[in-house]
């Protein structure tokens, strides 16, 4: 199994959430940035790969760092890391504070997150009464850093989004938001160095991305990939034709794969009920949307690309 099969797992455990309650998504926000026409896509998800399950509240915490900051602050919502501590583990534990100052039940929905500009799967939904206060907080695994070649975490970019449990109104809150948990000027990012085999399938002024290779597991066919943004706020990763060209054959296909600003996502393309080999080569065009946009608009896109295994990536 390549490289990227073994990071999507690390990826997936670096936030571990306290429990907090799933909502439907909310609707969409915003105006199309483009004059692209409109795109039809899925309900942007996770692609398939396995959910870390809760872990129980950490004990004798500590509170080694000097660190709080203020996120949001408006007339209707409030945001603030109030601490970041080190359990008995000795991985980092952030805490939350929310206000809902609107005058509806609302929900917090926290997504498109990213630790040190590696994107992470995980959403967290908190539902906080109208007038009340909620306090959260969520773990940062030392050994799953670690493995990423980080000392620490030393940001938290997330979409904020806060919503009306009770209707359909718009959000009363939609925004790119980071935490600099030891000063912004120490910010680092991850920084994805392809190898020799990765190819380059789109590259534009909202992103790059790769394919670095494939494989068959379990009768599934995982065409992995890389995408790394450059655009300040979120992206959508999709398959426009909503198809895959294998060894010559189509095979229908979705994909609706989001991430932050700046970050760096590790993904794959799933292709179920796989019988044989891997295939030798693949063709497939990629587009860019905003996710937050009605609509769904296209930013960008790649012309239809042919990549060869080369050996590498498949069984």
């Amino acid at each position: 199994m390549k490289r990227t099969i073994i990071a999507l797992g690390l990826a997936l455990a670096l936030l571990l959430a306290a429990c907090g309650e799933a909502e439907s998504p909310p609707a969409e926000t915003g105006e199309p940035q483009s004059n692209a026409a409109p795109l039809t896509v899925p309900t942007p998800r996770p692609t398939a790969r396995p959910t870390p399950a809760p872990t129980p509240e950490p004990r004798n915490e500590r509170f080694p760092y000097d660190y709080a900051e203020v996120l949001a602050d408006t007339d209707e919502v409030f945001l603030a890391v109030t601490a970041l501590g080190v359990d008995e583990k000795d991985d980092w534990v952030v805490h939350l504070r929310m206000e809902n100052r609107a005058r509806e039940l609302m929900n917090f929905r926290f997504f498109y997150q990213s630790i040190n500009g590696l994107a992470i799967d995980d959403e967290l939904v908190y539902r906080v009464a109208v007038g009340g206060t909620r306090e959260e907080s969520f773990r940062i695994l030392r050994p799953e850093m670690a493995a990423w070649g980080f000392e620490r975490p030393v940001q938290w970019s997330f979409t904020l989004q806060v919503f009306s449990a009770e209707s359909d109104s718009e959000p009363c809150f939609c925004e790119e938001l980071s935490a600099a948990f030891f000063g912004a000027e120490n910010a680092v990012r991850y920084e994805f160095i392809p190898d020799q085999p990765d190819l380059v399938v789109m590259d534009n002024d909202y992103a790059v991305v790769y394919v670095t290779g494939w494989a068959v597991e379990d009768g599934v066919l995982n065409i992995e990939y890389v995408a790394v943004s450059r655009w300040p706020q979120q992206l959508l990763l999709v398959l426009p034709e909503e198809q895959i060209v294998l060894d010559g054959k189509a095979r229908a296909v979705t994909l609706a794969d989001g991430f932050g600003a700046y970050a760096t996502l590790m993904g794959v393309i799933p292709i179920e009920r796989w019988r044989g080999e891997a295939p030798q080569i693949v063709e497939l065009r990629l587009a860019l949307a905003d996710p937050l946009a009605k609509d769904t608009p296209i930013l960008g896109d790649s012309e239809a690309v042919a990549v060869c295994a080369r050996g590498s990536g498949s069984n």
